[in-house]
């Protein structure tokens, strides 16, 4: 699976760290959902689950 393409500032939250909703440590990174995970996360989500489009933007 191609890596993720966050490159978008909608894709950062300067204002705040919150919990990754996977490893739950802290990130300034949304997904196109604004759901805070990490980009690393996401892409290993997304290799486990490849049917779902859940951290694709």
């Amino acid at each position: 699976m191609p890596l993720l393409d966050w490159r978008d500032a909608r894709h950062f939250d300067a204002s705040r760290d919150l919990p990754c909703v996977l490893c739950h440590r802290p990130t300034s990174m949304r997904s196109h959902d604004r759901e805070p995970v990490h980009k690393v996360c996401a892409e290993e989500w997304c290799d486990q689950n490849p049917t779902s489009d859940r951290f694709h933007s």
